[in-house]
């Protein structure tokens, strides 16, 4: 007979353990089912475990150029072995936190597969073991895995994706970066600092080219400063690997490239995982490419089928899948919630980091305003001259009538903690005038976003208007 519960949740990421937990908050007999490892992609093999490679890597470049500030540190280098245990202790350490705070909550845990028999029951495989659950509702947060790419398929060794290079198994003389997002200017970064000669090939015409122009433009500038080679609007066109170096054919802009790497990382998107879990057979809809279509309650068609995080699409980020979850199991428990997706921060952790919030200048343009435009460059703060940090900028977009901030973008170090001062102003629906009358502390790299939402009405303080 199977076991009966309240709610089921679909995935244990950050998207589906966190929703699990508010259910249980909430009194709800919840049930979560992981078929591969509690903590998801994001604290096994993605934002978790990146971060910690970059920090390394970032400390070491720092130390590299503090000779200007009369800090003498000669022939830094990197112990691998140990790098990677912190790495893993890490993960170890946050995935196991998450399974108590799951029983601790009242969530019971299973692994394995599942997929849906009824809109109110599923079967889950683990080997040879079949177990049946019902429940009156379900959350899906199955998430997204790396896209495969026909023209170079991955095999784990000279051809790899994220999760094998997040494994460090080497550091490759030459590496091949196919893919200019988050995950290949991050893991190029990493690289790059690790000895690797990087060479990133982007379909696109811009590095990062789903964030504001200007933060893509200055990224580029960053990664070739340096020392990687970056080439855009290029196409990969076949591959063939030839022992332990894979040799790729590119379509570039200046005619036919052959490239020979010793180690290729594949970053090329992701896709979601709605597959296998029997949707179709009780009328889940989705959208072409196979993302789950909810609306902002995160319930889809199905009335008691709910689902989050990276399986529905928009912004692919686990602050958002977490989010989305709590509002999930909240509306389960009779709450009035609803997701603003207007109002999603984002980072991405290269060197200097990136952060943002809301539209591009871009975006701004095309939705029909009239717009405004305050920045403020690193250059003019006093902490940021201080700390050799003079590359960065912040970016405030606003409506030129009502004078509402419609974006806010970072460039610098710190970015992805600053922006939280900007979130909270979005979310509240305030103006660029508020944003420059908000006090930064002084003296910190956060006056730089204080200044440019006075840049945007001409009042700047430390910059000519």
């Amino acid at each position: 007979m199977a076991e009966r519960f309240k709610l089921a949740v679909i995935g244990a990421g950050p998207g589906g353990y966190v929703s699990a937990i508010r259910a249980g908050q909430l009194g709800i007999k919840t049930v979560i089912v992981e078929k591969e490892y509690f903590g998801g992609v994001c604290l096994n093999w993605g934002c978790i475990p990146s971060k910690a490679l970059l920090y390394v890597t970032e400390l070491k470049r720092t130390l590299e150029n503090s000779g200007r500030l009369g800090l003498k540190a000669d022939n830094i280098d990197i112990d691998i072995e140990k790098l990677k245990k912190h790495k893993n202790d890490t993960i170890k350490r946050l995935t196991s936190g998450v399974k108590i705070l799951l029983d601790k909550a009242g969530v019971k845990r299973y692994s394995g597969q599942a997929s849906f028999i009824s809109k109110n029951e599923i079967e889950i495989t683990n080997g040879d073991d079949k177990t049946r659950i019902e429940s009156d509702y379900f959350i899906v947060a199955t998430g997204s895995s790396p896209i495969e790419l026909p023209m170079i398929k991955t095999d784990g060794k000279v051809v790899i994706g994220a999760k094998e290079a997040i494994a460090v198994p080497r550091v490759p003389q030459r590496l091949g970066v196919i893919g200019a997002g988050p995950i290949g200017v991050e893991m190029a970064t990493v690289y790059n600092t690790l000895g690797s000669k990087v060479t990133i090939i982007e379909l696109l015409d811009a590095v990062l080219p789903m964030l504001d122009v200007d933060i893509s433009l200055a990224s580029k500038r960053a990664l070739e400063k340096q020392g990687m080679a970056i080439y855009l609007s290029s196409k990969v066109i076949s591959s063939k690997v030839n022992g332990d170096t894979v040799e790729i054919e590119v379509e570039t802009s200046d005619g036919k490239k052959i490239f020979t790497f010793d180690m290729v990382l594949v970053a090329a998107g992701m896709k979601p995982n709605s597959r296998g879990l029997n949707l179709e057979k009780i009328g889940v809809a989705t959208d072409p490419k196979g993302f789950i279509i909810v609306n902002k309650t995160m319930r889809t068609n199905v009335d008691n089928i709910f689902a989050i995080g990276d399986v529905t699409g928009g912004l692919l980020l686990a602050h958002k899948a977490s989010h989305e979850g709590i509002v999930a199991a909240e509306a389960i428990g009779d709450k009035t919630v609803s997701v603003d997706w207007k109002n999603v921060p984002y980072a991405v952790f290269t060197d200097p980091e990136i952060a943002g919030i809301g539209l591009t200048e871009k975006e701004a343009e095309n939705s029909g305003r009239d717009i405004k435009i305050g920045k403020f460059p690193y250059r003019a703060s006093g902490k940021a001259v201080a700390t050799l940090a003079t590359e960065g900028f912040v970016k405030v977009i606003a409506d030129a009538k009502t004078d509402g901030v419609l974006g806010i973008h970072i460039f610098g170090p710190h970015s992805g903690d600053i922006i939280m001062a900007g979130t909270t102003l979005m979310n509240f629906d305030g103006t660029a005038e508020d944003l420059g009358h908000i006090m930064a502390i002084h003296p910190t790299l956060s006056e730089a976003m204080m200044e440019a939402g006075l840049s945007a009405n001409k009042k700047a303080i430390h910059i000519v208007n």
